[in-house]
């Protein structure tokens, strides 16, 4: 079993390299129209909304036992169809990396008999003592060569006078080796699942009064100073391709969200920075502030996806904080097809809204 690596300082990280594999050949899943054939690798990601072990969501919800059997066939539902290979999940209950991942257990079982497909549990370690994220990895399509969980970096600071603060939940990154189909090639894909603080008051207020987007701010920065160190080469070439995977918790437009592409930087929200924030965390800036984008969301650039009203509604409004990123020299691979720049294989999945609150979001990757 690959053990999880800590990484606890920010800037120091060392990359992990994955040793060369014999290609594994699948069946012939050519698709005409497209000269790469079928997509090698279908990405998911879902907020599952306090799921796993039925003693920790009752402990959590109070949910009734009919209630959980529904909430689980709905998860199962979703991810058949969206035919999800991998899946990073939000909100996986369980004190321990342990009890989590048995609770995920049932979960895992119904996928099979849905699928005939085996999915291996992978979860990190938290800073929330209820939930953490985690993933599911179909066994036929990927192999995890290493995994790194970050929930021990400490975040940079709007206020040099603040307290330190850690990562709400740990990112979790998986590197996995990706089974080439047929005339194809194997790949490394490297995916960061993360899931930031939500604009719920539970253990406390904000003391900025803008439902914790400041924090959500500083976790943004550490996180794109992360992989802009650990996979400087992501961000420059397509050889080894970078995907984030998550729940932002703040809408496309907000301070954290162009943080995290990189269009904006914390030191523009620090004192005598070019930014403020409005009362809802949008960033005002003076012109000229921004700089060349590096993260690309695979949905609200999507003219398929865009027009959509969001991932989740929160107060009687529809945001888009659960998203795919990814870098620019990545974004090819995520084409609907080998011609269509700037239309992705993405899209969002509803149904059954019973199964959680927020939308399944993916993309498919071909080479």
């Amino acid at each position: 079993m690959i053990g999880i690596r800590l990484v606890s300082v920010l800037l120091i990280l060392v990359v992990s390299t994955v040793t060369a594999e014999a290609q594994i050949r699948t069946p012939d899943l050519t698709v005409l129209d497209d000269p790469r054939g079928a997509a090698e690798l279908r990405l998911c990601s879902l907020n599952l909304n306090n799921f796993g072990s039925y003693k920790d969501v009752k402990l959590r919800t109070g949910m009734a036992p009919e209630d959980f059997a529904d909430k689980e066939s709905g998860l199962v539902t979703r991810i058949f169809r969206a035919k999800c290979d991998v899946v990073a999940m939000q909100e996986v209950l369980g004190k321990t990396e342990l009890m989590a991942q048995e609770g995920l257990a049932g979960l895992v079982e119904k996928l099979r008999r849905a699928t005939n497909r085996i999915y291996d549990v992978h979860v990190g370690p938290s800073n929330d003592s209820r939930a953490r994220v985690g993933y599911l990895v179909a066994t036929d399509r990927a192999r995890v060569v290493d995994r790194v969980s970050y929930a021990k970096v400490e975040l940079p600071k709007i206020d040099p006078k603040q307290r330190v603060r850690l990562f709400a939940r740990g990112p979790l990154e998986l590197q996995l080796f990706v089974y080439p189909r047929e005339d194809s090639y194997a790949k490394k894909v490297t995916l960061v699942n993360f899931h930031f603080k939500s604009k719920s008051t539970r253990g406390g207020s904000d003391p900025s009064g803008l439902e914790f987007e400041p924090y959500r701010m500083e976790m943004s920065e550490a996180l794109r100073r992360i992989l802009e160190v650990r996979h400087s080469e992501s961000l420059k070439s397509g050889d080894a391709l970078l995907v984030l995977l998550g729940d932002r918790n703040s809408h496309w437009d907000s301070a954290s969200a162009r943080i995290l592409e990189g269009i904006l930087k914390l030191s523009d929200f620090q004192k005598d920075g070019a930014c403020r924030l409005n009362s809802r965390g949008v960033p005002l800036c003076k012109p000229g502030t921004a700089k060349p984008q590096q993260l690309f969301s695979v949905l609200t650039t999507n003219p398929k996806t865009r027009g959509l009203q969001g991932t989740i509604r929160y107060k009687g409004v529809y945001s888009w904080i659960d998203d795919i990123l990814m870098p620019a020299e990545s974004l090819p691979f995520a084409w609907e097809d080998s011609q269509s720049e700037g239309i992705y294989d993405s899209g969002v999945e509803y149904e059954p809204e019973h199964a959680t609150d927020h939308a399944l979001v993916w993309v498919g990757l071909n080479w």
